[in-house]
């Protein structure tokens, strides 16, 4: 398993009405966990959703996500997984298929969220 260090980004960074959220990966202590690539989307998932709480935001209010997947044979499991979280009406959505940067990950995504005040 990789582990990663302190990154030069920023989580999630408000711009506007916008709340723009780093794409997350399925860590836990800097490690890539989550056997496959649906119990990865939930990890995934969950880390959008704490960074979108720390700005009182809720997953309803993603406008837009950007996928990137290690492999097209896994998109029916991350779609199911991805579906049962996001309610409609459903986030624009863009997926890739790319070669991410630690290994072991198999999903990626980055959120754009509406904020309502």
């Amino acid at each position: 398993m990789s582990s990663i260090k302190k990154l030069p980004l920023s989580g999630a960074r408000r711009a506007g009405p916008f709340l723009f959220v780093s794409g997350q990966l399925a860590l836990k202590d800097g490690q890539v966990v989550g056997d496959g690539i649906a119990a990865q989307t939930e990890l995934v998932i969950d880390a959008i959703e704490a960074q979108l709480a720390s700005f009182g935001l809720a997953l309803s209010d993603v406008v837009k996500t950007g996928v990137w997947l290690t492999s097209a044979e896994g998109f029916p499991a991350f779609n199911e997984a991805y579906a049962a979280r996001f309610a409609d009406p459903y986030p624009a959505r863009s997926t890739v298929i790319s070669g991410l940067a630690l290994p072991g990950a198999l999903v990626e995504i980055d959120a754009i969220a509406l904020c309502r005040d």
